[in-house]
């Protein structure tokens, strides 16, 4: 049985395998508005980069398939976590796209 709302975040900025697990289960596909990349296919992004105090956590961990974590990387796609395994995307031109659970 896995908990999906338990949050034990570890320290290192690599992801063990139980909260990848998690966070497909919680998931399903990427995160990116529209696309149906399974996330056991996606990187894990940190909601919150590691680099400034995110922890590496599923309640931080947010599954991108590489072309959307490279457009949220790279350009001036943003998001936010609302809840978990609820996100708030921002475009570039300043829309704005819910994206929620797929069950």
């Amino acid at each position: 049985m896995i908990d999906l709302a338990d949050c034990i975040p570890v320290t290192a900025y690599e992801i063990p395998d139980r909260h990848r697990r998690r966070v497909e289960l919680r998931d399903h596909t990427c995160r990116f508005p529209h696309c149906t990349r399974p996330a056991a296919r996606c990187d894990l992004d940190h909601a919150t980069p590691h680099n400034k105090g995110g922890p590496t956590c599923p309640c931080n961990l947010v599954p991108l398939c590489r072309r959307h974590h490279r457009a949220k990387t790279h350009s001036a796609w943003d998001y936010e976590v609302t809840s978990p395994g609820h996100y708030q995307w921002t475009s570039p031109t300043g829309l704005t796209f819910t994206v929620t659970p797929d069950r």
